[in-house]
């Protein structure tokens, strides 16, 4: 998927491919940022899916990306499940990818790559998040095999790279919320800027008074590195994982409101 500007502030679509249980959608809205919204028609992925999601936003041009629902990844008879997504933004550009939670399931497998292209003059937010069982439900996970690969690159050189590993095989765990200790969700946020480092610190500071409202119910860090604030969350449970996101993507998305379809 590909857009570009159109008159004034708005973005338009350049092109869209769909092909598989991989659909898009682009919900009506209102002037400003094309969104897109992504739709896994199968419900979930378990071993030997395969699914890839690409998108560019072109010169100039701004373009949100999230997903209908919370991804759900299965419990698998032998191998994994393989998520590819390659995003690219071009000059003066911004992307904001805001996938809802995965929510993975005891016995899962799941490998997933995340690359991404940004123009010197771009910007990108990255937000992943992770679910280890429905809460709810009270269900837990004791037997788990996830990688997470990231690559970021600013104008032709890696900028940032990270690999998350959750690897268990144990049935006393189904006694516990998690092997992350008390914690039961996980989020990682990147924010790639253009912006002078006085610029991200400001911002890291507005999350940093965020996270003090939310004090109890999670632990998180917020870091300012070379173009990049980086912010990493653990939470008790996904509903408090949402309380400090949803605000916590306004903010770093200049006070827009986040996708609809994330209060569906």
């Amino acid at each position: 998927m590909g857009h570009h500007p159109h008159t004034g502030r708005e973005s338009a679509l350049a092109q869209l491919d769909q092909q598989g249980s991989a659909r898009i959608r682009l919900p009506n809205s209102a002037k400003g940022p094309l969104q897109a919204v992504l739709i896994n028609t199968a419900g979930g992925l378990t071993g030997n899916d395969d699914i890839r999601w690409s998108a560019t936003a072109g010169k100039q041009s701004r373009l949100v990306v999230s997903t209908a629902a919370c991804e759900k990844l299965y419990r698998t008879h032998g191998p994994a499940a393989l998520q590819r997504t390659r995003l690219a933004v071009e000059n003066g550009a911004r992307l904001d990818w805001l996938p809802q939670e995965t929510i993975v399931f005891d016995g899962s497998s799941l490998q997933r790559s995340l690359e991404v292209d940004v123009a010197s003059d771009a910007t990108a937010l990255i937000v992943e998040s992770l679910v280890l069982g429905r809460q709810a439900m009270h269900e837990s996970v004791g037997k788990l095999q996830l990688h997470d690969r990231w690559r970021i690159h600013r104008d032709g050189r890696l900028l940032h790279a990270e690999d998350l590993r959750l690897q268990f095989d144990n049935a006393q765990n189904a006694q516990r919320p998690s092997m992350l200790h008390q914690y039961s969700a996980i989020s990682t946020l990147v924010l790639v800027s253009p912006d002078p480092a006085e610029s991200l610190h400001l911002k890291a500071e507005g999350i940093r008074a965020l996270l003090s409202e939310q004090a109890g119910s999670l632990q998180a860090a917020a870091t300012v590195m070379h173009h990049r604030l980086v912010i990493r969350v653990l939470a008790n449970n996904s509903q408090s994982l949402r309380n400090f996101l949803i605000p916590c993507i306004e903010q770093l998305s200049d006070h827009l409101s986040i996708p609809q379809v994330w209060n569906v």
